[in-house]
């Protein structure tokens, strides 16, 4: 049976999300974004979940973005806190070695910078990027890194001792695995701020222009899928469920 706190951290996070989804709707289609990308797959049909897209429809959206107009920042733009509209930063969650092998060209062809949040013990698992992919992005002036924990694990049951081993301060920017209130607590939030990051982000859908509202350390992010780009490259405005993630 599941405890009453269980429900009402679960209730907190559908309100959020529904408050979330609210501001996205106020501050329109053109308010500045965090894109969020996990994984690549060869083709529509292997794309099982909403974590995973197609090479080329990523593609895609690059190309829509560039021709329309958004501006893609860079790490400083994104720290500095001052975010014009029709701006967005791209993101890669884990990290797939497509990330390196799929997204890498096509992000230097349209100068794109971006972070990757890496969960060090995936590292050179099957899969995942190689130890050798993740040097050679570390030496590329479009790729930063950013933190995601050293196991993908939910930070809310974490001991601080083992809040301590998860993270690593040697990073700016911070991304919670899961990232729901359901995963991530205040103290969370808290103890990423006191560790020296200067910016963490949820997995919860919205706009940067909701920073009033999430404080700088629980900032949202767009889920991309097969689903987003159809909708957002049509020029429509995507509804809650083309870029809800979970």
């Amino acid at each position: 049976m599941v405890s009453l706190r269980i429900r009402l951290i679960r209730e907190h996070n559908r309100l959020y999300k529904c408050w979330m989804r609210f501001l996205w709707r106020l501050y329109g289609m053109d308010a500045p974004i965090v894109l969020m990308v996990h994984r690549f797959k060869p083709s529509k049909e292997e794309c099982q979940n909403a974590f995973e897209m197609t090479s080329a429809s990523f593609e895609r959206l690059m190309h829509y973005l560039a021709n329309e107009g958004w501006h893609a920042m860079t790490q400083g733009e994104l720290l500095s806190g001052k975010w014009a509209r029709k701006s967005f930063y791209l993101t890669f969650d884990d990290v797939y070695d497509t990330v390196y092998s799929e997204a890498l060209p096509i992000l230097q062809r349209f100068d794109i910078p971006f972070t990757v949040f890496i969960t060090t013990d995936l590292v050179d698992k099957p899969g995942f990027i190689t130890q050798e992919h993740l040097d050679e992005l570390q030496k590329n002036p479009l790729c930063m890194i950013g933190g995601h924990g050293r196991q993908h694990v939910v930070f809310r049951n974490l001991s601080s001792a083992e809040f301590e081993r998860q993270t690593d301060d040697d990073q700016p920017t911070f991304a919670f695995p899961y990232g729901r209130i359901v995963e991530v607590s205040f103290q969370n939030r808290r103890q990423i701020r006191n560790r020296g990051y200067q910016m963490a982000f949820s997995a919860i859908e919205g706009t940067l222009n909701a920073k009033w509202f999430t404080g700088r350390y629980f900032l949202p992010r767009v889920n991309v899928s097969e689903r987003f780009v159809k909708k957002f490259t049509s020029g429509k405005f995507p509804r809650f469920k083309d870029c809800e993630g979970r």
